[in-house]
């Protein structure tokens, strides 16, 4: 997949909030899925992959890029990128409405 074609599919939020200082989130989410799990039968709905990390730490097109590393070539993802991935669909997840990486 082309970086165009994965930022086409890609869904981006970003957070804002306060712990005594204003704190700025960006996030990426990627690759989402509903349908039934059938060895369980339980339906599922979400996102596969999603990155997330302070504006302090990083850009929003670095962050990106790293997304993009990290779902393409399974590149490592820095310290202070937090990320979540779901193994199995059942194990998808829907975009939170808030964040608490800092």
């Amino acid at each position: 997949m082309t970086k165009n074609e994965f930022k086409k599919s890609c869904i981006d939020q970003t957070y804002t909030g306060w712990d005594g200082h204003k704190i700025k989130i960006n996030a990426f989410y990627f690759d989402y899925k509903e349908g039934e799990d059938i060895a369980t039968g339980r339906y599922f709905r979400g996102y596969k992959y999603q990155v997330a990390s302070n504006v302090k730490n990083i850009t929003k097109a670095k962050l990106f890029d790293l997304f993009y590393k990290w779902v393409e070539n399974s590149e490592n993802l820095p310290y202070y990128v937090d990320y979540k991935y779901a193994f199995f669909d059942i194990d998808r997840f829907k975009i939170s409405l808030t964040s608490n990486t800092r």
